[in-house]
């Protein structure tokens, strides 16, 4: 694998400990099911951004370049979001929560293989890394990435 695609999908998307997505009841009238998606979308970037921020990977929404975050910047990230899971697949949008949850995945098993680089991507793919980029650039304003 390219070491661009590794890096990529090593700093994509992390942590939030904000409050749960509250999904629109069955029935639930359009707008209010937009209103909820939108809330969830906003709380997200937050999370994304702040962790990221947080632990130095990132300065006024926009990643900073890979040779300047350091492994064990990369490592706290990673961290955070394995310690945040069940909040961040919480208030993660619907449409890219698979995406969210093979990110973690592939998190957990970074760790348990001691950060190896060599750490295979599964079950995230190439895909899902380019949808949770595209989703921090188009609906996060997050640039850099």
């Amino acid at each position: 694998m390219r070491k661009s695609i590794r890096t990529a999908a090593l700093t994509t998307v992390v942590l939030g400990v904000l409050g749960t997505f509250a999904a629109a009841a069955p029935g639930a009238s359009r707008s209010t099911a937009n209103a909820t998606a939108d809330r969830s979308a906003a709380e997200w970037c937050a999370a994304v951004i702040r962790i990221n921020t947080k632990y130095g990977a990132m300065k006024n929404k926009r990643y900073l370049p890979q040779n300047q975050v350091p492994m064990r910047t990369r490592i706290a990230i990673f961290e955070a979001a394995l310690a945040g899971r069940s909040k961040l697949l919480a208030i993660t949008p619907p449409e890219i929560r698979k995406a969210q949850r093979d990110e973690l995945t592939f998190f957990a098993h970074l760790k348990a293989n001691h950060y190896a680089t060599t750490t295979p991507l599964a079950p995230l793919t190439i895909a899902e890394i380019h949808q949770l980029a595209a989703f921090q650039r188009t609906k996060c304003g997050i640039s850099g990435i």
